[in-house]
């Protein structure tokens, strides 16, 4: 990232000198010429403003007042002869950010300007990345008034006024859990500051450390230019960690160390940062049972859960169903202009009976192609890519604390369907391993052979099925 400097001096000499001085800072810097600015496509950063010991403050003002005009977030740096009575009101007066005392002394110079740019390059590196993520940002707001929502909802209102409070989301995909973080920071004494969201599984494992600490030039081979971190971007404001559980052993090593002691060090960097912000971690796995089989750190699952909050799946609230519906219908109508549809009487039964393994993004994304796609006034069950009735075999399995949740379709299912679904679930989790699956469902290694020839399960293909879930 290359910064311009537009220098305005008294002076051909200390114009140049200026110039010479900005080729020693610590980050690569474009003087911008005058003929630039009347070209009035030149972007500055920052402004060097030189006067005399008798300045004239009104024609000071006016150049500064156009570059302004094209840049309103430039700084400015005064560089003047002496420190006089009246330098006070003369920096108020031009706006400016900081003085120099001339003749400008390098090490002064440099310093002051290293700060200021790199104040300017985590301004900029944060825009940057919220714009990257503004196509994929959530919409609308929390929608529900059932028993479950509301108990979660008083909980995060009470979380949102201790603004360092770190917070442990629990629930499966598609539940929305980072739009309760988002809630929290928004009803927060944070909400003036950055919401920064990382997804820690879409980030490859060899990256996802540079991601979140950042990293100096020279860290690393294309490591060319310095790298604000998203922790640091997230300073004064909150950082959503989700899927935790993907993190490496060292990066979770490395997290735990920052939230110890609020500072951080970029990768090849020896400054120690500080940083204020409020950590949100969320997974959709049983982090307890990531914890028992070390593949996540105690002491950092300890150092997260100060506050747990296990957002509810949409088949725990089915009464929130119709609103959520209607709530989101009326968003896809205005979106794509079409006022006048509605859902028939059928499809707001078929709505309710669905078991929607997807939860509330995919009750979303089901709207938002129906109201898309639809010819007519109604949504009718032809319009849904979904079974009339909900699949008479659909069984789920969460956990809430130490107690198993099994959560059974309406007709029921048979002993040996749910023993041979744990079976294979456990085997795409040890993907393919006979011992370890045994291990952990309690059993002796030729105990589950024999389950696996009455039910018929081949461990290999339980492989298959596990690459393609991490794919």
């Amino acid at each position: 990232m290359e910064f311009a400097i537009h220098i305005i001096e008294t002076s051909d000499y200390e114009t140049q000198n200026v110039r010479e001085l900005s080729t020693k800072l610590a980050f690569p810097v474009h003087v911008v010429e005058p003929a630039e600015l009347d070209a009035g496509t030149a972007h500055v950063d920052i402004v060097i403003l030189g006067i005399s010991k008798d300045p004239d403050i009104a024609a000071a003002r006016a150049k500064l007042s156009r570059i302004r005009s094209l840049c309103p977030a430039a700084q400015v740096v005064l560089c003047t002869p002496t420190e006089t009575q009246a330098l006070d009101a003369t920096i108020m007066s031009l706006g400016a950010r900081s003085f120099l005392l001339k003749p400008v002394e390098e090490k002064t110079f440099v310093a002051l300007l290293n700060k200021m740019l790199s104040q300017i390059h985590k301004r900029k590196q944060r825009e940057k990345y919220v714009k990257s993520v503004e196509k994929t940002s959530r919409i609308g707001e929390i929608v529900g008034k059932s028993a479950a929502m509301k108990d979660v909802l008083a909980l995060v209102e009470r979380v949102a006024k201790s603004p360092s409070t770190s917070v442990l989301l629990l629930g499966e995909s598609g539940t929305g859990k980072s739009l309760f973080a988002q809630t929290i920071h928004d009803t927060s004494e944070r909400s003036s500051g950055p919401f920064i969201e990382i997804n820690c599984a879409a980030m490859p494992t060899n990256l996802l450390e540079s991601e979140l600490f950042g990293y100096e030039p020279g860290a690393f081979t294309d490591a060319k230019t310095q790298k604000i971190g998203l922790i640091e971007l997230a300073d004064h404001g909150t950082l959503l960690l989700d899927e935790i559980t993907e993190t490496d052993t060292q990066t979770q090593a490395k997290l735990l160390k920052f939230l110890d002691s609020k500072k951080l060090r970029r990768l090849g960097g020896d400054e120690e940062i500080t940083v204020d912000v409020r950590v949100i971690a969320a997974t959709n796995r049983n982090i307890r049972e990531e914890v028992k089989e070390r593949r996540f750190r105690d002491d950092l699952f300890y150092r997260l859960n100060v506050v747990e909050i296990r957002v509810p799946s949409l088949r725990e609230r089915k009464e929130d169903i119709d609103m959520i519906a209607t709530y989101y219908l009326g968003y896809y109508k205005k979106k794509f202009k079409k006022p006048y549809l509605h859902f028939s009487a059928d499809v707001q039964t078929l709505l309710r009976e669905y078991p929607w393994p997807g939860n509330v993004r995919e009750l979303i994304n089901l709207i938002e192609r129906a109201v898309l796609l639809c010819k007519d006034a109604v949504i009718r069950k032809v319009d849904l890519p979904i079974e009339k009735k909900p699949d008479p075999h659909v069984i789920s399995f969460s956990r809430e604390y130490d107690d198993l949740v099994v959560n059974l379709p309406a007709g029921g299912v048979s002993l040996d369907a749910i023993e041979k679904k744990v079976i294979e679930a456990t085997l795409v989790h040890t993907r393919g391993n006979v011992l370890q699956a045994s291990k952990l469902l309690g059993m002796s290694r030729g105990a589950l052979r024999y389950k696996l020839a009455k039910h018929k399960i081949d461990p290999t293909a339980m492989v298959k099925r596990a690459l393609v879930k991490t794919t």
